[in-house]
């Protein structure tokens, strides 16, 4: 964390605009394992897994505030809004996440080359791997390609 507040004190607006817009989107991943697992019906294991996406989607919100922070910015309280299917069963939250962070993947990958500051690009790089390793637990769960297509797009 401390490599992305360091790089964020000498960040323009732009790209701290382009922070505020990844902490909305780590909330909504957050929100997302929240409310799958206040359904019920994750098996314990997958819950565990959960919970560690949970995790890591927290330690992005945090770092990404205190780098917009330490840029002179205002971290967003916003949370992307996200448009979910019926829940009815596992298989259903693992088919949603799968989504989100494919989304996520896609959002950071598409982000990096915007960033004028290459430090921040490079922890943006880095939490892509993160996004990725995600898209491929959840992909192995349901028995899926990673990136059918081999490339994130």
């Amino acid at each position: 964390m401390t490599q992305l507040v360091e790089a964020a004190e000498k960040a323009d607006p732009d790209d701290l605009a382009t922070l505020n817009t990844a902490i909305e989107l780590e909330r909504a991943g957050i929100k997302a394992y929240t409310d799958a697992a206040g359904t019920g019906l994750l098996a314990p294991a997958v819950l565990q897994i959960a919970q560690g996406f949970i995790a890591d989607h927290s330690a992005h919100r945090d770092a990404l505030i205190a780098a917009v922070t330490a840029g002179g910015g205002v971290p967003t309280s916003d949370t992307l809004v996200l448009a979910y299917p019926p829940l009815h069963s596992q298989a259903d939250i693992l088919e949603f996440a799968l989504v989100v962070e494919q989304k996520a993947a896609s959002t950071y990958l598409s982000v990096i080359p915007d960033l004028k500051n290459r430090d921040l690009a490079q922890v943006a790089g880095s939490i892509l791997g993160v996004e990725t390793t995600h898209v491929s637990v959840l992909s192995s769960a349901l028995g899926k390609r990673v990136y059918p297509g081999h490339f994130v797009n």
